[in-house]
């Protein structure tokens, strides 16, 4: 137990190293993501910093993964640069018992993480997104700045020369009440003023002084003018309340929800399909009762008869009014127009049921994409351990320079496949299942052919000689005369 635990122990500096700067990197992408929305609307620093925790949520569902493969990559790097594997295969551990330790962490990780994923991140990504949608609903902060026409205030807009920050005088001022319904534009100018903001009732109180207003006080009567001179006015501007109002967001995404809840939806929606497919065939069953009903000669004597009544009296009718009249062919009425309409709405019908079960297939699809996510990205832990530790071990010192570039290649490709599956698999494309477990299984071949290759201390090139050769042999070796 001695060598696992000096093994694991080299793991710890390189994974919290490669946790750091991966974390380091998603928040930056975080910041550049949202820093508009923040400055936009004014948001407070600790609804900044409620926001920025939130999303760590999400974060470490990647970044734990991901940081397994270089801290795997360091950590046998440094033994294999210092002789330490050249030692242990010298007292006789072999290659399977070094790289042991750090799958058994892998693994214990792996399940750390898919409780994680199940129980923690869809609440935190609930909150995070019940709290964007409230960033993104809230007005924008009104900045009061001189020599800036400042119209963010609901049927205002205000203008000033000079402001005092401290007192909040202002000097110069001019005010443009736009135009409203059932009144008209009206300007007001002022030599000097004061704004206060009344945080409890979300009004601006605007006192000004030595200044007039020109308004049109009658809407009818465009040639009526009034210019009024004031030595003291207040003004009241309604609705300047800029604070963030928090909600409750009920609906939960696919990313929001649980495997339970999840494979609850799905239930719900497969007896919603179920719905569908009954509506459809009793649509079709009446459409068929219909046709075939007129194969019964009394029923289509008794509608016969039923339409030449309709006919005389429609006719009767249109005579007495002096119209057109109706059109007969041998004491039958023939209606063709209605029997076309009621195969098309017939048609209708069962289109719109067809297109709600592909949209129900297509839900059903998002939620086992999203359940396989929660799986098969914790899984990944194991596979990189198992694709770095060979890896590292076979390029020796150049493992340590290596890490960072195999890190991110592998991320690239790992990202691409996980992704790319994602989208295919929404579209129906391709089961959910093979979607989101083929980057495990490419990256779990190549963990087998690497760890075939440092078992037998060979390269890849050596390798790949070596299989063409034997295959080449197998192929064109003379047959046994036994």
């Amino acid at each position: 137990m001695i060598i696992e635990r000096y093994i694991l122990r080299n793991y710890v500096g390189p994974f919290f190293f490669a946790l750091s700067v991966i974390t380091f990197v998603f928040i930056m992408d975080f910041i550049v993501r949202y820093i508009d929305l923040f400055l936009g609307k004014g948001v407070p620093f600790h609804v900044v910093l409620q926001a920025f925790i939130l999303s760590l949520g999400h974060m470490f569902a990647l970044i734990i993964p991901m940081s397994v493969l270089p801290a795997t990559l360091m950590a046998f790097g440094n033994l294999a640069s210092e002789n330490e594997i050249t030692a242990m295969k010298a007292t006789g551990i072999s290659l399977y018992r070094m790289i042991l330790p750090g799958a058994v962490a892998a693994i214990v990780l792996s399940g750390a993480l898919i409780y994680y994923n199940n129980e923690v991140l869809p609440d935190s990504n609930h909150r995070l997104l019940n709290l964007i949608i409230d960033i993104q609903q809230k007005q924008p902060t009104v900045e009061l700045r001189p020599n800036t026409f400042i119209d963010d205030l609901e049927g205002y807009t205000i203008y000033f020369r000079e402001k005092d920050d401290r007192t909040g005088e202002i000097r110069d001022v001019q005010i443009f009440k736009r135009k409203r319904r059932g009144s008209l534009p009206a300007t007001i100018v002022a030599e000097s003023g004061h704004l206060e903001f009344i945080h409890e009732y979300g009004v601006l109180k605007v006192d000004l002084h030595n200044g007039e207003m020109h308004e049109l006080p009658v809407a009818q009567d465009r040639s009526t003018y009034r210019r009024t001179r004031f030595r003291d006015y207040t003004l009241h501007i309604r609705d300047v309340d800029r604070s963030l109002q928090r909600s409750t967001r009920t609906h939960r995404g696919d990313r929001e929800m649980s495997v339970s809840m999840m494979h609850q939806r799905i239930e719900e929606i497969r007896s919603d399909i179920a719905l569908a497919d009954v509506k459809i065939v009793d649509v079709a069953n009446r459409r068929i009762r219909s046709t075939f009903r007129m194969l019964d000669d009394g029923f289509r004597d008794k509608l016969n008869e039923q339409m030449r009544e309709d006919s005389t009296a429609l006719a009767a009718t249109r005579a007495n009014r002096g119209g057109p009249k109706i059109r007969q062919r041998g004491q039958r009425v023939e209606n063709p127009q209605a029997e076309g309409r009621n195969e098309f709405v017939t048609r209708q019908e069962i289109e719109t049921q067809v297109t709600r079960k592909t949209s129900y297939d297509k839900q059903i699809d998002r939620y086992r994409v999203e359940i396989h996510k929660k799986y098969s990205i914790p899984f990944a832990c194991l596979i990189f351990v198992l694709v770095g530790s060979p890896l590292a071990i076979r390029m020796g010192r150049a493992g340590m320079g290596m890490a960072v570039g195999l890190s991110i290649l592998f991320f690239l490709v790992y990202y691409v496949c996980l992704i790319g599956g994602e989208k295919v698999a929404d579209r129906g494309l391709i089961n959910p299942a093979a979607a989101m477990w083929a980057p495990n299984v490419i990256f779990g071949v190549m963990s087998i052919v690497l760890l075939r290759m440092a078992a037998k201390e060979q390269s890849v090139v050596e390798w790949t000689l070596s299989s063409a050769i034997r295959t080449l042999f197998r192929r064109h070796a003379a047959p046994n005369p036994r």
